[in-house]
């Protein structure tokens, strides 16, 4: 049985979106001979899924949606040999949209992951606003990337989490790994976030499996 992870670790020191809380992890804080550590990070801290209230005050909170939410089948999308801060256009989704079903998670795999702890990994490619409405049309639940923004980080752009978390279409991003999966077939995809009351996104532990895995 395979169970494919698709996270980032948590540590001290790991790259973090410029202007949000810096992670650390401070061990030994317990009472001898208990070790129990600090963790100091943001809702948005390494791989982690964004709630509709990053972007919209008024919109759902991550502890807002049920656990099942988190929990989808779907497919990764291989958009690998874009430049840096390039788009990913329609022509890359479209071959696989005949496989998309509403309720997906659909996942980008840029390859971008590579660069995880250099500068370069801010110089993502990202998501078009054109893609992402095709993703809304087909009524997808979750979208994911092995990049730090499905926006764009040089210019800044909010577009695409606009789009997407105005329709309730989650977001997922810092994957890694998807390298591991096989391009267009279906898996089962978990994005279980903490539990936060108002929290605005949470870090996860990404993982996925085929979807005819026995957990016997």
């Amino acid at each position: 049985m395979d169970v494919y992870d698709l996270s980032h670790l948590i540590e001290t020191g790991m790259p973090f979106f410029p202007g949000d809380p810096e992670p650390r992890v401070i061990p030994g804080r317990g009472a001898p001979p208990w070790q129990v550590s600090a963790l100091e990070l943001g809702t948005h801290t390494g791989t982690h899924i964004d709630a509709p209230s990053h972007r919209f005050p008024e919109g759902r909170a991550i502890a807002d949606f049920p656990p099942v939410h988190f929990v989808r089948p779907g497919l990764v999308i291989p958009v690998a040999g874009l430049a840096e801060d390039e788009p990913v256009e329609p022509e890359r989704l479209e071959p696989f949209l005949s496989r998309v079903r509403a309720g997906d998670a659909v996942v980008f795999a840029t390859g971008w992951e590579r660069y995880w702890g250099q500068p370069r990994y801010f110089r993502h490619p990202y998501l078009s606003e054109a893609v992402a409405g095709l993703l809304v049309e087909a009524g997808v639940a979750i979208v994911g990337i092995d990049a730090l923004n499905v926006d764009s980080t040089v210019q800044g752009t909010s577009g695409v989490h606009e789009r997407l978390l105005g329709a309730e279409v989650l977001i997922v991003e810092n994957l890694r790994g998807l390298d591991q999966l096989v391009p267009g077939r279906r898996y089962v995809f978990s994005f279980l976030p903490l539990p936060v009351r108002g929290g605005d996104g949470s870090p996860v532990r990404a993982v996925a499996w085929e979807s005819d895995t026995r957990f016997v």
